[in-house]
């Protein structure tokens, strides 16, 4: 923040009649002795500054007569807002609310009345708004040079810590700028303080009025919390119990309806999830319960998740606007219904012609009509909020323009290319086939891709299209080449060479060729997957460390290593887990994933090398806790348990998360160019971009037969939900 000293606030000459520039709001309660030098210091350091304070009174003591005395003799200064008993709803938060509502200046400060909170830095809060240009300044305890004297012993200043730590922790975004959440001393334009929709319980009101107001520009001061002129303390283990569930309410209702196309978006996706969840549920019943044609019965489930979203999305996500909610409701009712052919087009599609259970082929479709009906959605339905057309247009130009978004095109289009090598990856997540589960190297991709797309300052904003073309026609070539013209039964050998040759050609055509240059690590991280490219006895000798290592820390009542698998026992039933179904090769892959990372973001450099070995070594932690928990697993509930605890995919995700965190923690640390303004680094890619579909589709079609050969005898949904419902039972 700017140095505040040689500001000086604008004033107004005392003989001039005007509205006061500041309110000063102070909560009372019992405070009489605390009242009469409050005044005299707040007159002192606002000097000629037009202001008012507003003290909200909640006493049963003589306070409210002495603001009364005071108020006599000062009659445009001091004013006396009393509630009385039984009429004093929220607590101090709720005085604070009803000070805020009757503050007649621009800016309100609000600070307590025991003067623990400095009056003399009233005008430095004032200068910080006019400087920074701030919605709400902040005076905290935690920036440089504040301190906390006021709070007397070790515990309370811990208890202020914490509580102000868990309120970053829940508002990590809200409250980025904000080392003091817990403050009781603050400014604030009145303005912005949406008093209708404040909610306040206990002491902290400062959260209620970033939160619930969505104040987005803070700047703050530090002052020295100072200890009590007089009286006591109103702080109490109750008020500890309702700070905890008014910080549960307000993260609930920041969630609500938010104001950006951008949280509307993630709030609509969030809705779809939930209702994908509500859709796949009624489909199973409507399919495998009653029996039903999955056509008919992915109709019916889609009425369902209807209601369903509509609930959801009226009530969170969406303003409301002007219709009423049966005429919202008629609209989106309508509009999913007319969406409902395409959805059913493309599952029958992905059924009959793709050979996908109708289950995961629903999910898929769901999927690709969200778009769709996000957009006609927020148009037609609720229609834009005011400025929201603009808005929207900056978002989806921003995310048109997005680096992130092109590369995930490519890798769309990558899989329509190759469908042989989705079946190959969903085998893998059910068996341990011939491949591995693309789930670690493409989460790393994307958390690597996420840190380093932002061009270096001194690259020029020039694309050689004809370089680019060159080059993405050699790996187009390269790609069609591999899948065409190899031998039908080598062909699947060849899988993912080709698959990497379309990647590489996509993503030159839609990022340029200096991105694709700044991005080839992350782009050739998928190779990693590849269990063929890895020496068996080498999977076999981590698979044997692993067993090592499981069955010495299952001693002595635990899993055993015999005959090369880790047996336990349940009801003195044996339950086998073999060395083939065991996560050796995801593990290296994952090692391999983070070394690489650490390589791209570190440099070649001893601490990358540290980084990796640090990381792998967690990595294997997890994988062998990850083990015993399986084990565990049928132990504890059974062989029905055992069998879904051990399919591949739970430890894959559980690896993936992992690699995924420290990537992309080490993407936050390393260094960033300085900010720049958002310009058109990316070249156009209209044409590019039809040119890929075309040939995707050509090269699928042709992939296809390959595709269906090798979807193998994976288990689909409907054959692992018996097994859930065992294992819950």
């Amino acid at each position: 923040m700017a140095d505040l000293s040689p500001t000086r606030l604008k004033t107004i000459p005392e003989s001039v009649a005007a509205p006061p520039i500041v309110s000063v709001v102070v909560p009372t309660r019992n405070e009489a002795e605390n009242v009469g030098p409050l005044v005299e210091r707040l007159r002192a350091a606002l000097g000629a500054i037009p202001a008012e304070i507003v003290f909200v009174d909640d006493s049963d003591d003589e306070t409210p007569r002495v603001i009364t005395e005071i108020h006599d003799q000062n009659p445009a200064l001091v004013r006396l807002v009393h509630r009385p008993a039984g009429a004093r709803p929220g607590g101090l938060g709720g005085a604070v609310a009803a000070g805020l509502a009757t503050a007649r200046a621009e800016w309100v400060v609000v600070m307590d009345g025991d003067l623990q909170h400095p009056p003399e830095t009233v005008p430095e809060l004032l200068a910080a708004g006019q400087v920074d240009q701030a919605e709400a300044v902040v005076a905290s305890r935690y920036r440089t040079r504040g301190r906390v004297d006021g709070l007397s012993g070790a515990f309370r200043r811990s208890v202020s810590r914490a509580t102000g730590t868990l309120a970053r922790l829940v508002f990590p975004v809200r409250l980025r700028a904000v080392t003091d959440p817990m403050s009781g001393f603050f400014a604030v334009r009145r303005d912005r303080v949406r008093t209708a929709e404040l909610r306040p319980q206990g002491y902290k009101i400062l959260l209620e009025v970033l939160v619930r107001s969505r104040i987005r520009q803070v700047a703050e001061v530090p002052y020295t919390f100072q200890p009590r002129h007089a009286g006591e303390s109103k702080a109490s283990f109750r008020e500890g119990l309702r700070y905890l569930r008014q910080l549960a309410v307000l993260r609930l209702a920041a969630m609500r309806r938010p104001d950006s196309a951008l949280g509307r978006l993630a709030g609509f996706a969030a809705a779809g999830a939930l209702g994908t969840a509500v859709n796949s549920a009624a489909l199973w019943a409507f399919g495998e319960a009653a029996g039903l044609p999955y056509l008919l019965a992915a109709f019916l489930a889609v009425q369902v998740a209807i209601v369903g979203n509509f609930a959801i999305v009226d009530r969170l996500v969406m303003h409301p606007g002007e219709r009423t909610t049966s005429r919202r409701f008629g609209r989106f009712l309508l509009l999913n219904n007319t969406l409902t052919p395409i959805h059913l087009g493309l599952l029958y599609a992905l059924v009959q012609l793709g050979g996908l259970h109708y289950l995961s082929a629903n999910l898929v479709a769901i999927v690709v009509v969200f778009a769709l009906r996000y957009a006609v959605t927020s148009a037609w339905v609720y229609g834009i909020p005011t400025g929201g057309g603009a808005d929207a247009r900056r978002l989806f130009g921003a995310v048109r323009r997005a680096v992130q978004t092109r590369i995930t095109l490519a890798v769309v289009l990558t899989a329509v290319a190759c469908p042989a090598l989705l079946s190959i990856t969903w085998n893998g997540l059910w068996s341990r086939g011939p491949g591995v589960s693309l789930l670690i190297p493409l989460a790393a991709a994307a958390a690597l891709i996420a840190g380093r797309v932002r061009p270096a300052p001194d690259e020029p904003d020039v694309h050689d299209r004809q370089t680019d073309g060159l080059l993405a026609t050699g790996f187009l070539a390269a790609a069609a080449t591999l899948l065409l013209v190899m031998p039908a039964p080598d062909r699947t050998g060849w899988l993912v060479p080709a698959a990497c040759a379309y990647l590489a050609g996509a993503a030159v055509l839609l990022v340029g060729t200096r991105t694709a240059a700044r991005l080839r690590w992350a782009l050739l991280l998928p190779v990693v997957a590849i269990g063929g490219l890895l020496p068996a006895s080498t999977v076999d000798a981590v698979n044997g460390g692993l067993r090592a290592v499981v069955a010495v820390l299952g001693r002595p009542a635990g899993p055993v290593d015999s005959g090369g698998a880790l047996v336990t026992t349940y009801e003195k039933a044996s339950l086998t887990l073999p060395s083939a179904d065991l996560p050796g090769t995801a593990l290296l892959g994952g090692a391999a994933c983070l070394l690489i990372c650490a390589l791209v973001i570190s440099g070649a450099r001893p601490v990358a090398l540290g980084r990796a070995v640090l990381a792998s070594v967690v990595l294997a932690a997890v994988t062998v806790g990850a083990l015993l928990a399986v084990l565990l697993t049928g132990r504890l509930l059974g062989p029905a348990a055992f069998r879904v605890a051990a399919l591949p995919v739970t430890v894959d995700l559980l690896l993936t998360a992992v690699v995924v965190i420290f990537v992309a923690r080490w993407s936050r640390r390393a260094p960033q160019p300085a900010p720049m303004a958002v310009r058109p680094y990316l070249p156009r890619a209209r044409f590019a971009l039809v040119a890929l579909v075309a040939v995707a589709v050509l090269l699928g079609l042709q992939s296809l037969p390959a595709a269906l050969s090798l979807a193998g005898p994976a288990p689909s949904p409907a054959e692992v939900a018996p097994s859930l419902t065992e294992a819950v039972r």
